[in-house]
């Protein structure tokens, strides 16, 4: 997860720019693109070339049944719906630093939605 975090905080400085009145709220889920370079991906391969990332981000609304405060509570993070994505792109190609060729598989975004994890 580490690789993650790094992307996160990334993914936070670019989004980061906004003036305060562009922020009008939270976003709905979405799909959305950063450049980062393959190394910057936290999958251990040593490259400088820059990729195009594709990811997940926004806010799924939660419907609530009815039911007690309480179990509501115990439930919400539970079971509410987080934005991930739903199709990746198939293949992402690139040189490492030793002019090797490698294609990974699911790693980009393709398409988001809300859902669970589970």
């Amino acid at each position: 997860w580490l690789w993650f975090n790094d992307i996160q905080s990334r993914i936070r400085t670019e989004t980061g720019r906004r003036t305060k009145r562009a922020r009008k709220g939270p976003k709905p889920c979405s799909l959305h693109e950063i450049e980062l370079t393959v190394s910057e991906l936290g999958l251990g391969y040593e490259s400088d070339e820059t990729v195009s990332f594709r990811y997940c981000s926004g806010k799924c609304i939660h419907e609530r049944r009815r039911r007690g405060r309480d179990n509501v509570k115990k439930d919400k993070a539970r079971n509410a719906p987080c934005c991930r994505p739903t199709k990746f792109e198939k293949k992402m190609s690139f040189f490492d630093n030793k002019d090797r060729f490698y294609t990974i598989q699911n790693v980009s975004a393709r398409a988001c939605g809300c859902g669970s994890l589970v």
